[in-house]
């Protein structure tokens, strides 16, 4: 991976309510081009502090930057301004629109401010994506058709092109090992642009294998922070139950 650089995210004495065991005094610094991965059991608050992260869950105290921002009370939109991008989990519930074509989820892509679809646009976009992306699927297709790794794929080609921050949850979840080094090889273009890319997976593997840095959550606090080339998944997993 990259160098790291500058300071993109900090986070200090974050807390927030949410999940089984919330989030309490999160203290965190993410930089420039490096991959983060954020190890846990299910719930351990990984993922409120990448909905915290995002801005689409508010913290109850503590403060995150952003560079030159202070990011205290502000909402997703104005994350988002700031080149911050949220990738759920739940490919169908959050992230794509059941019953909507590909072509009609790139015209909601681009139809932000416009009263009219461009709906030539949409479909021409669509069919680029399908190509890029190698997603098996027609622009017509409507979403729960596709396999999960293509609703990845269909997620990844909405994602902006120079993010400064990517946070990404259990982004590979369900998918077959070759669609997994896909997204992976895709993911990792980014860093090369200089984008912060923070992750969680319950595969430890993985995260050894793509992080440079392994965050661990246990009930809701960060109880080891490590380098991945420093660590194992036998040290890793006795952290994951609280055992450091």
């Amino acid at each position: 991976s990259e160098t790291p650089g500058s300071e993109v995210l900090v986070m200090s004495g974050v807390s927030g309510t949410g999940g089984r065991a919330g989030l309490k005094d999160c203290d965190v610094v993410i930089h420039e081009s490096e991959v983060v991965g954020l190890a846990g059991l299910e719930g351990s608050g990984q993922g409120i502090f990448l909905r915290i992260a995002g801005g689409l869950k508010r913290a109850t105290r503590g403060s995150i930057r952003l560079p030159d921002c202070d990011m205290h009370g502000k909402d997703h939109h104005a994350f988002k301004s700031r080149g911050v991008t949220f990738l759920p989990a739940s490919r169908l519930e959050e992230g794509l629109i059941s019953g909507l074509s590909i072509t009609e989820h790139f015209a909601l892509q681009g139809s932000r401010d416009k009263f009219m679809v461009p709906w030539q646009d949409a479909f021409q976009a669509a069919q680029r994506q399908i190509d890029n992306f190698r997603i098996k699927g027609r622009a017509a297709s409507v979403v729960e058709e596709l396999s999960g790794g293509n609703q990845q794929r269909l997620l990844l080609s909405f994602l902006p092109a120079n993010p400064v921050l990517l946070l990404l949850e259990n982004p590979t979840r369900g998918l077959d090992i070759e669609s997994v080094n896909w997204v992976w090889q895709h993911l990792h273009t980014y860093c090369a642009k200089k984008t912060s890319i923070v992750f969680s997976s319950p595969e430890l593997d993985e995260i050894l294998m793509v992080a440079d840095r392994v965050l661990v959550f246990f009930n809701g606090r960060i109880i080891k922070e490590v380098e991945a080339s420093n660590t194992d998944v036998q040290q890793l997993g006795k952290a994951i139950a609280g055992k450091i």
